[in-house]
């Protein structure tokens, strides 16, 4: 039993793992957007004096400009909502970790409680074991003396009938 807890914990073990390195992996990728989110930052100011040269020049670009701080705004609130999710999922992952920890803390218990058991049913299994050589020492015995008995009760029968014998042959000789 103490294999199967063992299974059970390292299964649970090894799926805890794989959410960290997921986890990792997705946090990983938030930072490698927010590095992309920077260097769009970077060009969208670029572009923005750019634009504002060029719309000083010409009077042209600023819907250019909105267009671009749309696709700012709209990349970064994606961000966010990745971030939010990862926040969400790390908040599951330690939730399940502690309920793993608590089964596996009952296991534990459970197993070493089937363990002082087991003790106490190998302790009573040899009293039985021995009780019932005892039980076949006394049988032993027991047959014996009933053989003996039976032996017993054979001759005084035998004698019974003699002397019914002996008695009718009196009553016999005594009508006589």
């Amino acid at each position: 039993m103490h294999f199967i807890c063992s299974f059970f914990a390292e299964r649970k073990d090894a799926e805890l793992e794989r959410k960290d390195a997921e986890l990792a992996e997705q946090a990983a990728l938030s930072k490698q957007r927010d590095a992309m989110l920077e260097k769009h930052v970077l060009k969208l100011e670029e572009k923005t004096d750019e634009v504002e040269k060029d719309s000083e020049e010409m009077g042209y670009g600023f819907a250019e400009l909105k267009k671009l701080a749309a696709e700012l705004e709209k990349h970064s609130e994606e961000m966010g909502t990745r971030d939010l999710k990862l926040e969400r999922l790390a908040a599951k992952l330690e939730h399940q970790t502690k309920e793993l920890e608590k089964q596996h803390s009952q296991f534990q218990r459970h197993f070493q409680n089937m363990y002082l058991s087991a003790g106490k049913q190998k302790k009573m299994v040899t009293k039985l074991e021995e009780h019932c050589e005892w039980m076949v020492r006394r049988n032993v015995k027991l047959e014996a003396a009933a053989v003996k008995v039976g032996q017993q009760a054979k001759e005084s029968e035998e004698r019974h009938e003699e002397m019914a014998e002996q008695t009718e042959a009196v009553v016999v000789e005594t009508e006589e």
